[in-house]
């Protein structure tokens, strides 16, 4: 485990005695007004000689739904939308199972306390989760598709680098256009910056340096390239070629990117041989946080049916 120094681990202020906190024209004030404050409650503390003698009923546990999960989008259309191809027509249940897999398993922000073996290992998990999900509830056509997309997010996941000692940084769009059929586009802004870069290096420096500017120097420089764009509609339209092989190429390299192995492998025939396969090889796996993974692996057991998470949690309390 890694020494963090993020919000997880701001540690607690030592407790101050009320004494030290308050001054002696306070506290004399204090003592002053005390007794000219009428209580609350005038009737004395009694116990009712007719109360049932019955031992008292446990609290019963409260059912909670949270809502569905957001989709998740790298920017990247032809891994999204092999998602969203392959989840269409699907159950609310499986959207949110393979959605929450992405945002927490393969592309999770914040890695609190996790190593790099760990953090890697976590991907694994991930992506066994979504192998587990595509053979229960996918046919052969959108399995395949789906899971080339998994792996893929999973390595974008893998090449994330570290902001501080938690916080994770990965090579995904924060700003993505979305069709009304869920589809993802690629960016347009891509290719004018592409062509300004290759055909205006000035306006391209231009274009960095009020980016950099100020608090609004990205909404700034968008509009300057905006501008550049429609005035060099030929000059984009001549790099149209350049552009799209040099996206090929970085999808090709995406695709070299090794995967971590540590739960690859594990039995998804079905929900009880997967979990205990993860159990096995967990074990196997001693340089890992056996406690940190055993825990989701037990969150997964206690979802009835053959998902492996649930909108609806049972909270109880003891008495």
């Amino acid at each position: 485990m890694i020494k963090c120094t993020c919000y997880h681990s701001t540690g607690h202020q030592a407790i101050r005695p009320l004494s030290e906190q308050i001054s002696p024209e306070q506290d004399a004030k204090i003592r002053e007004n005390f007794p000219s404050v009428k209580p609350m409650n005038t009737e004395p503390l009694a116990v009712n000689k007719n109360a049932s003698s019955a031992p008292a009923q446990k609290p019963k546990p409260v059912l909670i739904e949270t809502g569905p999960v957001r989709p998740f989008h790298t920017g990247y259309a032809r891994i999204d939308n092999a998602i969203t191809d392959a989840l269409r027509g699907k159950s609310q249940e499986l959207k949110d199972n393979v959605y929450r897999i992405i945002r927490d398993d393969l592309l999770p922000h914040n890695v609190h306390g996790l190593d790099e073996a760990e953090r890697l290992a976590q991907i694994s998990l991930g992506v066994e989760k979504a192998q587990y999900l595509a053979d229960q509830f996918m046919d052969g056509t959108s399995k395949s598709s789906f899971m080339e997309a998994i792996r893929s997010i999973a390595k974008i996941g893998t090449e994330g680098t570290r902001v501080g000692s938690c916080e994770m940084n990965y090579q995904v769009k924060r700003i993505i256009q979305i069709d009304g059929y869920g589809y993802v586009h690629e960016d347009q802004m891509d290719k004018y910056l592409f062509a300004m870069e290759r055909e205006s290096p000035k306006d391209y420096e231009t274009y960095r340096k009020l980016q950099e500017a100020s608090e609004d120097g990205p909404t700034q420089a968008a509009f300057f390239a905006v501008r550049w764009a429609m005035k060099n509609l030929h000059l984009i339209a001549e790099n149209q070629a350049d552009y799209e092989k040099r996206q090929g190429e970085r999808y090709e390299k995406l695709q070299k990117v090794k995967l971590d192995q540590t739960f690859s492998g594990a039995d998804t025939s079905n929900k009880e041989r997967f979990l205990s396969s993860l159990r096995e090889k967990l074990q196997n796996s001693r340089n890992l946080q056996i406690n940190f993974f055993l825990d989701q692996i037990a969150k997964m057991s206690k979802t009835p049916g053959d998902y492996l998470f649930s909108r609806k949690q049972i909270l109880s309390k003891r008495a």
